[in-house]
C-alpha cells in the first residue's frame, strides 16, 4: 500500500480531473480541500500537525508520474530526516535553496515545530519570501519556508536529481527550451527522440495542464 499521501486542491484553479489522475496513479491519497491554515499551497503544511508515528508523503497536483514513479513514495527515510525532490534548474536567484516542492516525505511528529512556526503568524510567513525577493506573489514561498525550517532541526535528504524535472506545456515543441533543459539536466539527457530519460519519475508543470493528456501526446500513450 505504501505511505499515506496528502495533496491539496483548493479553490477552482484545478478541476476534479487532477484528483482523478492522481488517484489513478497513487494509492492511499487524502485530499485537503479547505484553506484552514493559509492560502492555497500553504495548506500542504497540514500533515505536519498529525500525531502519527509513520512517514507520510505530500505532493503537488500539477504533476505527472512516469516510469518507476513509485520509487519516490518508497524512498527510504529515518526519523530525523526530511526527504524531498530538488530543483536542478534554478527556481530563485537567491543562493542556497535546493528543495523543490513537488514531493516531500517526512515523519509528521518530526515536523510539528514547522507547522507551529507557520500557524503562529501565517500572514507574516506567506508574505516573507515575497517581500525579501526570494520569489514573486501573489501566493508563493512555501517551499523556501519549508527548506529553511527543515534545516533548523532535521537532516534534509534529496532523492536523485535525475528523478524529476520541470516541464512546460508544449515545451517539447520549443527547440531552444528543450536544448537548454537537456544541457542542464544532471543525467545524460532529459528528453530525446520523443522519449523522456527512463530515470525521470516526476514531471512538475509550470502553469495549468491537462493531467496525463500531455504525456499521452508526447509518448503516444
Amino acid at each position: 500500500m505504501g505511505p499515506r499521501v496528502y495533496a491539496v486542491r483548493t479553490g477552482d484553479r484545478y478541476g476534479p480531473e487532477y484528483e482523478d489522475y492522481i488517484n489513478s496513479k497513487v494509492p492511499n491519497v487524502t485530499w485537503i480541500r479547505e484553506e484552514t491554515i493559509g492560502k492555497h499551497q500553504w495548506n500542504k503544511l497540514i500533515p505536519m500537525s498529525l500525531d502519527i508515528d509513520e512517514p507520510v508523503c505530500v505532493i503537488d497536483i500539477d504533476v505527472s508520474f512516469i516510469n518507476d514513479y513509485m520509487d519516490l513514495f518508497n524512498y527510504p527515510i529515518e526519523r530525523g530526516q526530511f526527504v524531498a525532490t530538488q530543483s536542478w534548474y534554478k527556481d530563485t536567484e537567491v543562493e542556497g535553496y535546493k528543495l523543490q516542492g513537488g514531493f516531500q516525505k517526512y515523519y509528521p511528529k518530526d515536523c510539528k515545530y514547522i507547522y507551529d512556526k507557520f500557524v503562529s503568524d501565517p500572514e507574516y510567513w506567506m508574505e516573507y519570501y515575497i517581500k525579501n525577493g526570494t520569489t514573486c506573489g501573489p501566493v508563493n514561498g512555501e517551499q523556501y519556508f519549508v527548506e529553511d525550517s527543515v534545516k533548523e532541526k532535521l537532516d534534509l535528504k534529496f532523492v536523485p536529481a535525475e528523478w524529476m524535472t520541470r516541464w512546460e506545456n508544449l515545451s517539447y515543441h520549443d527547440p531552444e527550451w528543450l536544448t537548454d533543459a537537456n544541457i542542464h539536466y544532471p543525467g545524460e539527457y532529459l528528453y530525446l527522440g520523443g522519449e523522456f530519460n527512463p530515470d525521470v519519475r516526476l514531471l512538475h508543470f509550470q502553469g495549468l495542464h491537462k493531467p496525463h493528456a500531455i504525456i499521452r501526446e508526447v509518448r503516444g500513450w
